[in-house]
């Protein structure tokens, strides 16, 4: 079980993988025509990037020592890869029914992806080792404004 936050909590034992999902970047473009009311016109392609850091603390004299963090990080993108798509979401970001009023389409999860490994830490105790990583994960969303 892979526990996720937007806020990760101060302290914490690392018993479980851990997840903090950060939406940190976003670079978008808009379709100028048709015009609408109050400045809001076409359509508009938002390409997120959601960061994803991973953590995990293990034992290194485990057997599977050199497998368990890149099968956590597997089972990550594993879970992004295999949401339906298109989704539609409202502006609570609620899923909805395919041409709701208001409603954004989600185009892609993951179909563009980075990984940043850092190097595995050991703790002070020196009886551990603690594993990180980025996954950045570009989310296309189409609006219609």
């Amino acid at each position: 079980m892979i526990e996720a936050y937007i806020t990760p909590p101060t302290v914490s034992n690392l018993d479980n993988p851990i997840a903090v999902v950060e939406g940190a970047r976003l670079v978008g473009r808009r379709q100028t025509a048709p015009r609408g009311s109050a400045g809001m016109a076409g359509f508009k392609h938002l390409q997120w990037v959601v960061d994803i850091f991973l953590g995990y603390l293990t034992n290194p004299d485990s057997a599977t020592v050199d497998a368990e963090f890149a099968q956590i990080i597997d089972a990550v993108m594993a879970a992004f890869w295999t949401v339906e798509m298109p989704l539609f979401i409202d502006a609570n970001g609620i899923r909805v029914a395919n041409g709701s009023a208001g409603a954004s389409q989600i185009l892609g999860i993951g179909e563009d992806f980075e990984l940043d490994c850092t190097p595995e830490k050991v703790p002070q105790s020196l009886r551990m080792l603690y594993y990180c990583a980025r996954v950045g994960l570009d989310v296309y969303e189409a609006v219609q404004a």
